[in-house]
């Protein structure tokens, strides 16, 4: 995947990217926007989501948005608990559907409730080990 910032740190005019929001968590555009490409699949992010995520979190981020809606961090439930998701995930009681299927749901909903790959990662091997 090539990664490709533009106008970094440069305020981006209103005229110019009105109505231009990052691919990841929506915000609009301020300053520097940074773009990714993989194969066919193109996609602008603000600063603040390409400084946080790898460039396969960002197309895995994306990919899932893309398939099942949302954006990061559109969800501020106080109640949600990143170790009970992580929790269900581990243990025997999965319902009917398999565990990648069970994965990449709880993953979504992660990320809707503004928690990072790499931070469900490492929550899941911290529960795992």
């Amino acid at each position: 995947m090539e990664l490709n910032t533009i106008d970094s740190g440069q305020p981006i005019t209103q005229n110019y990217h009105g109505g231009i929001k990052c691919g990841i968590c929506r915000k609009e555009f301020k300053k520097g926007a940074s773009i990714y490409q993989k194969g066919l699949s193109f996609g602008v992010v603000c600063e603040e989501c390409y400084n946080n995520n790898s460039p396969d979190d960002l197309e895995l981020m994306a990919n899932l948005f893309m398939a099942f809606g949302g954006y990061f961090g559109m969800r501020s439930d106080s109640e949600y608990s990143l170790y009970k998701v992580l929790k269900t995930l581990t243990s025997g009681d999965n319902g009917n559907g398999s565990i990648l299927e069970l994965n990449i749901n709880l993953l979504h909903q992660a990320l809707l409730h503004g928690v990072c790959p790499h931070q469900f990662r490492q929550g899941l091997k911290l529960l795992i080990d």
